[in-house]
């Protein structure tokens, strides 16, 4: 018997496993992926991105509800009040040295100063809705999309309290 003749039947018979180990590879390839997706399920790009325009929308309009009240606040920190410049403050040193007794109509000063004996009108109903736009913005635009809290602390590596 050659060599050929003992070799060829071995040689057919390895190309047989070789195609068996290629499809058990593949299966197993696809095994592992159907169980990654299912524990890592994709997250939904859209509620994701809407979730963060809402915040978005929701941080300026908080911030467009509370800027009248900072404003308000830091007017009056600095000695506007609704009776005028308080005495010994910022305010009314820079009343004496730039303008002595008549504040041009028009100024940065006049304007401040317009703003805090009423200009400015804040309610309280205003600053809780806006400090409550606030929250919700910020919350929505940190918020992932698909995640709770098992399978996120999961996938972050933490205990889970399940042994």
């Amino acid at each position: 018997m050659t060599e050929a003749m003992i070799l060829t039947p071995l040689i057919a018979a390895n190309d047989v496993v070789l195609r068996a180990n290629k499809s058990f590879q593949n299966e197993i390839v696809t095994l592992i992926r159907q169980v990654h997706l299912t524990n890592n399920p994709p997250q939904n790009d859209r509620s994701e991105l809407l979730a963060k325009a809402a915040g978005g929308a929701l941080l300026t309009v908080g911030a467009v509800a509370i800027g009248p009240a900072l404003a308000l606040g830091a007017l009056n920190v600095v000695g506007f009040s609704s009776a005028g410049p308080v005495a010994g403050t910022l305010a009314a040193s820079v009343q004496s040295a730039a303008y002595g007794g008549a504040v041009t109509s028009g100024s940065l000063f006049a304007l401040c100063q317009g703003a805090a004996m009423g200009g400015i009108t804040v309610g309280a109903a205003q600053v809780a809705a806006g400090i409550a736009a606030l929250g919700a913005g910020a919350g929505l635009w940190g918020a992932r999309a698909n995640d709770d809290s098992a399978n996120a602390n999961e996938r972050q590596g933490g205990n889970t309290g399940q042994e």
